[in-house]
C-alpha cells in the first residue's frame, strides 16, 4: 500500500477555514479522483509545528497512485477545481507531499 501525505503549515488560525475548504474537496472531487470518498483521511496537530494539516489519501500500489495522478491533470485543468484552489492558496503558508510505503509487521 502506498499513502500520498500533504502536510499544511496553514497561516495562523485558518486552522478550521482550511478543513472547510477539504471538506468541500471531499463533496465536489473525491469520489471523481479516488473512486470513493473512503480513500483519504485529515488529521491536524496535537503536538509539534502549530497549524499544521495533514492529508493523507491510500493507493493499493504505485500504479494505482499514478493513474490517480494522470486522472488529477484533467481535473486541475477544470474551472471548478481552480475555483476550489484559490479558497485553499489563502489559508497555507507552506506544504509538502511524501509518498509512503506501508510495511506489513
Amino acid at each position: 500500500m502506498i499513502i500520498e501525505r500533504l502536510t499544511f503549515h496553514v497561516k495562523y488560525g485558518q486552522g478550521d477555514a482550511l478543513l472547510g475548504v477539504i471538506r468541500e474537496f471531499s463533496k465536489k472531487f473525491a469520489s471523481e479522483l479516488t473512486g470513493s470518498n473512503n480513500g483519504f483521511r485529515v488529521c491536524t496537530d496535537q503536538t509539534g509545528p502549530m497549524f499544521t494539516v495533514t492529508w493523507d489519501t491510500e493507493f493499493p500500489n504505485l500504479k494505482t497512485w499514478a493513474d490517480f495522478e494522470e486522472k488529477s491533470q484533467s481535473v486541475f485543468a477544470r474551472e471548478d477545481w481552480q475555483a476550489w484552489f484559490a479558497k485553499m492558496q489563502p489559508l497555507v503558508e507552506r506544504g509538502e507531499r511524501q509518498l509512503l510505503s506501508v510495511v506489513d509487521m
